[in-house]
């Protein structure tokens, strides 16, 4: 009786640590989409300086939680992520406002899909 206790308890504590980590992962993701979103709004509309403070918030926020995402998540789509990043770093700086808008709105979808597939869903059980 003792054993099934423990097991329980092991089970509950695995249980807790995958919500823990499926609500990070979302937590982490959706500031990120945001930036990249409100960035390619603002490029549009001509705001240069604002949209290269948000991309690079965003581009922050992204490194900063590599390790974390290293740990969790498929490593391919984040390397993807990185190269996307550093080439709109290019389109950024030559103030391309429709490349760089079309950049990071694709980017967003990119990581707004790697903090989709931790999401607690019944489609991604299977």
């Amino acid at each position: 009786m003792k054993r099934s206790w423990i097991g329980f308890i092991l089970l509950l504590i695995l249980l807790l640590g995958c919500l823990l980590v499926t609500k990070t992962m979302v937590d982490i993701h959706e500031p990120i989409e945001s930036k990249l979103l409100q960035s390619a709004e603002v490029a549009m509309d001509g705001d240069w300086n604002r949209a290269e403070e948000l991309f690079s918030h965003a581009e922050n926020d992204w490194k900063d939680s590599a390790h974390f995402r290293g740990c969790f998540a498929d490593h391919n789509p984040a390397e993807e992520i990185d190269a996307a990043f550093s080439l709109l770093q290019i389109t950024c700086a030559a103030k391309d406002s429709v490349a760089f808008a079309g950049g990071c709105r694709s980017l967003a979808r990119q990581v707004a899909a790697v903090g989709e597939a931790h999401e607690l869903v019944w489609w991604n059980l299977f």
